[in-house]
């Protein structure tokens, strides 16, 4: 069997870095799975909107949404399951720099590729609400990565949706942001299975005084990226939100007052700049108008209540001066 090494980085990658609990390789579907047309609508709406936008009028040529879908296979896909996210990643990796014909075809395939990531996972995995689809490469031309970035930026303007990311890797960006911070997070561990992070291992293991002292471009410096996630003692937000929730209530932090505002759509936005109430009663319904649950429905929280696991990066300021103003203490080691 192949055995890729891109594949095994971008592997342990989601699992150490990204937190996701499944990974797997080379996935693609299965001709005896049954997809409603509920499953696919989401998807169906978002390549509508893109096929009639002025940027990418005929990005999908002839291609019918059916047949993007079908027979679906993404390089590496990875879910983290405390932060109800879906990680859809695909790799090229080409000694000679990423090409698949002129820089505008080269392009344009990437840009195509990365949607239609996002409506796989949007099809096959309708019950998670956040998507990431990356495209990721060592290496690309100057002057084709200048169109890829500019046609990222036009693709995030048609997107346009909070739950979606959309992200293209390379160059010194492939190393400080995906190398890097895998080789700061591995030197614990000890699956035999991981090929890149057992390379990494076998480098390491070179005593010689004048040996090498980078495996990757960007070694000497720790890698603290504006992308990068934050965490807290190992949590990502939404991990961390349950958490706290759950030890602040038991420690008697939460007054029945304040949880009668943080049922409040206005005190929400203004506190936690949340588009959902933090608090639900159990009694009522957990979804919006579009028909998702935009609720934590496995666990009752602060008594009788759903807590909303709408949670994004730019809420972590909001989140800890409230969870400092009732007193709950934590150990912060974000890195």
């Amino acid at each position: 069997m192949k055995i890729e090494i891109a594949e095994s980085l971008i592997y342990s990658y989601l699992k150490h870095n990204e937190g996701c609990r499944f990974v797997q390789t080379n996935w693609m579907t299965s001709g005896k799975w049954v997809i409603t047309e509920y499953e696919k609508e989401r998807a169906r709406l978002l390549f509508n909107k893109i096929s009639n936008s002025n940027s990418f009028t005929g990005i999908f040529k002839n291609s019918s949404f059916e047949q993007l879908i079908k027979q679906a296979e993404i390089d590496i896909l990875g879910i983290n399951t405390t932060e109800n996210t879906i990680y859809g990643i695909d790799i090229a990796f080409h000694s000679a720099g990423l090409n698949y014909g002129s820089k505008e075809e080269t392009a344009f395939r990437i840009i195509k590729k990365i949607f239609r990531t996002i409506f796989i996972m949007q099809t096959f995995f309708n019950e998670y609400e956040k998507f990431n689809s990356y495209f990721v490469t060592p290496k690309v031309n100057p002057s084709t990565k200048k169109l890829i970035d500019e046609l990222m930026v036009k693709a995030r303007e048609v997107v346009n949706d909070d739950f979606i990311t959309i992200k293209f890797i390379s160059n010194e960006q492939f190393y400080s942001k995906i190398v890097d911070p895998l080789i700061q997070n591995t030197d614990d561990e000890h699956d035999t299975a991981e090929l890149f992070s057992r390379a990494v291992k076998l480098l390491k293991l070179d005593n010689r005084k004048e040996k090498i002292k980078t495996i990757s471009p960007n070694n000497q410096k720790k890698s603290k990226n504006l992308d990068n996630k934050r965490e807290i003692n190992g949590m990502k937000i939404g991990q961390f939100v349950q958490y706290s929730f759950r030890k602040a209530y038991e420690q008697g932090l939460i007054s029945e007052s304040e949880i009668n505002k943080l049922q409040n759509p206005d005190y929400s936005k203004r506190i936690f700049d949340s588009n959902f109430e933090i608090l639900r009663n159990k009694n009522r319904d957990i979804k919006d108008e579009n028909g998702r649950n935009r609720y934590y429905s496995r666990e009752i929280f602060c008594g009788n209540y759903y807590l909303t696991s709408q949670w994004f990066e730019k809420q972590w300021d909001f989140l800890l001066n409230w969870v400092n103003k009732i007193g709950f203490k934590y150990n912060d080691t974000t890195s």
